[in-house]
């Protein structure tokens, strides 16, 4: 895959929504350093900053695209980017992090790899953040991906089961904190943001484009998987 031409033909638009979870772990207030991995375009990030969540921290941002992290730039030029792979983690030393977020991500990549960088990045008692896909057994979406329906063709799994996640995650020495699912509601008109390729963000977030996003359908079978871990001391 052309990680670059995919960011330009498939841009995240800005929402400055930031999931509930993450509001009542993450403190405005508290100096900390942050990272999100696999950031995208920022989405996540431009939300916090509009919220005032990123004052007082030292904020990174890690992803594939280098597109991608010149428009993490743009939300706010003290963020240190790096191309990076979530698998890796190169540019991020040994147990300087304190909260790590990443959402949507490890279903895309090595799970074990990941989760073993992030212990390491981790600081003693530092908070992560991950959200991923979890499919009932009678999930189904329209895309197909080695002979199965899937959410979305690029993932490398999709979880069906607890454990295929979390025993990875013991083993790493995180520690769950909250373990929770909500159903996945698709904002109606973002299938025909895809099918029109609308790529100018001024165009999706006019007055009329928000008030469509709020007109959204379950993706029945389909969830959101978050967990908010703490990282302990058996791997300092």
């Amino acid at each position: 895959m052309d990680i670059e031409k995919y960011s330009k033909n498939y841009p995240i638009y800005y929402t400055g929504k930031i999931p509930q979870l993450l509001r009542e772990y993450l403190r405005p207030e508290e100096k900390l350093s942050l990272i999100d991995c696999g950031c995208g375009d920022g989405g996540l990030l431009q939300a916090l900053k509009i919220n005032g969540f990123l004052k007082n921290k030292k904020v990174y941002a890690i992803d594939l695209s280098k597109n991608r992290l010149k428009l993490v730039k743009a939300i706010d030029k003290s963020i240190i980017t790096y191309v990076d792979n979530a698998e890796e983690l190169k540019h991020i030393k040994n147990s300087c992090i304190d909260f790590f977020i990443s959402t949507q991500v490890i279903e895309h990549v090595g799970q074990d790899k990941m989760l073993k960088n992030i212990a390491r990045v981790m600081r003693k008692n530092g908070t992560v953040y991950i959200t991923t896909v979890y499919k009932k057994w009678y999930g189904w979406y329209f895309y197909r991906n080695h002979g199965a329906w899937v959410i979305d063709p690029t993932h490398l799994r999709e979880y069906g089961k607890d454990s295929e996640l979390l025993e990875d995650v013991k083993k790493y020495g995180l520690k769950v904190i909250v373990n929770q699912k909500k159903l996945i509601w698709f904002p109606v008109i973002g299938y025909f943001v895809k099918l029109f390729s609308i790529k100018n963000r001024m165009v999706y977030d006019n007055k009329l484009m928000r008030a469509l996003r709020h007109i959204s359908i379950p993706i029945l079978g389909y969830y959101t998987w978050e967990l908010m871990l703490e990282k302990n001391n058996i791997h300092d």
